[in-house]
């Protein structure tokens, strides 16, 4: 069996095809009404990214970060694991610093709520490496 360890604080929950449905207008998949997730991946500890950020700019007196401009001075270690999800802000300072993703994972297809309440809920699957 494969060890998922999960490095957010959070429960992932994951939905198959017959718990959520697709809008392509949308481009978002939103949960059944009687949606079960198929499978939940317990809250884990946080796995955080030590960051420097630029001084602000300001436009039309609104102050903004120039992009790119966040550079990544480090982060926790990857915790043993088959697969550990995590953060898509922790994966970003791994590659930043030239670190091993192969073991790594981010939530992917956000699941929503409903039409009416955009909230993520879950997701579809795990984009892994």
């Amino acid at each position: 069996m494969v060890n998922i360890v999960n490095g957010t604080s959070h429960e992932i929950h994951i939905y198959d095809n017959t718990q959520a449905y697709y809008i392509s207008s949308l481009r978002k998949w939103f949960l059944r009404s009687d949606g079960e997730p198929c499978h939940i991946i317990p809250a884990g500890t946080n796995l955080n990214a030590q960051m420097e950020t630029a001084e602000l700019c300001t436009a039309h007196k609104f102050p903004f970060y120039v992009t790119g401009a966040v550079v990544f001075t480090g982060h926790d270690p990857v915790p043993d694991g088959d697969i550990v999800v995590v953060s898509q802000l922790y994966r970003s300072a791994v590659i930043a610093l030239g670190g091993d993703t192969s073991r790594l994972a981010t939530v992917n297809e956000t699941v929503y709520a409903s039409e009416i309440n955009i909230r993520p809920v879950g997701c579809m699957s795990l984009a892994i490496g």
